[in-house]
């Protein structure tokens, strides 16, 4: 806490932020070990493929400050996003999302708010941000801080693949997503795979049986009657296998362009 209590006081006083720890700063001590390095493998997952960049911070309290003036602080004095030249579509194209929990809040409410760098509110708009933070608001109210956050991340982690067009490795998915994705690439169910069949079988008897009297051949009127088949690949997903990590934190990408936009909730 000795860090946050500096963040802070820095805050209080105008001063310069101390620097960031790493992609995830959890001041607030509200997730758990495993979910934060989820939650810092999907940031360096999206900083990697699309040179785009995620901070999480989350702070016990605020004071009365407004918490889209801290988070636009974060994302500008942190230099969150890629500098780039004019015309770079990865130019300062940085998400901060802060989170202030409701238990430790001085005035008793908790904040959810995704701040976007100048590059990345054109793909993550201010409507789109609110509806992010806000459908985190079951889990934040269920004291789910680990959860809610990962599940923020992953979801600005997707509108960063659809922009940049890159795939999100299988094995960073939060459980949730990946039980649901389990479950559309289960095997073709056999019962359906027979209903095929003898569905074809029928239409091609009905076939045979119009044909009659015609003088054609009487056999085979087999009809050009396509089977889809689930192959088991969907789209916007990475192999899934090790990702690797490590090492000390070099800081963001030096960007730091924020303008304002973003969206955000409270309980």
């Amino acid at each position: 806490m000795s860090l946050f209590f500096q963040f802070l006081a820095t805050l209080l006083q105008g001063a310069q932020l101390p620097a960031p720890a790493g992609l995830v700063n959890d001041f607030a001590n509200v997730i758990p070990a495993t979910q934060e390095a989820r939650i810092a493998r999907i940031a360096e997952d999206v900083r990697t493929k699309s040179r785009g960049e995620i901070a999480v911070v989350t702070l016990p309290d605020i004071g009365d400050r407004d918490v889209t003036e801290i988070a636009l602080r974060i994302g500008r004095e942190w230099r969150v996003g890629k500098i780039g030249d004019p015309g770079d579509p990865t130019r300062n194209a940085g998400v901060v999302i802060l989170v202030v929990p409701k238990e430790t809040s001085a005035d008793g409410r908790g904040r959810c708010r995704i701040e976007t760098g100048t590059g990345s509110e054109g793909f993550i708009t201010d409507a789109t941000a609110g509806d992010i933070c806000r459908s985190a608001t079951p889990l934040f109210a269920a004291r789910e801080y680990g959860g809610a956050i990962e599940t923020i991340t992953f979801a600005v982690a997707q509108r960063f693949a659809a922009e940049f067009g890159f795939a999100i490795d299988t094995a960073i998915a939060p459980p949730a997503v990946a039980a649901r994705r389990a479950q559309r690439d289960e095997p073709f169910p056999i019962g359906n795979i027979i209903f095929m069949v003898m569905l074809i079988i029928i239409i091609s008897r009905m076939s045979r049986r119009g044909r009659g009297g015609r003088g054609g051949r009487g056999g085979g009127g087999w009809l050009p009657v396509p089977i889809f088949l689930p192959t088991g690949r969907g789209g916007g997903w990475g192999s899934g296998g090790g990702f690797g990590g490590g090492g000390g934190f070099g800081g963001f990408g030096g960007g730091g362009g924020f303008g304002g936009g973003g969206g955000g909730s409270s309980w």
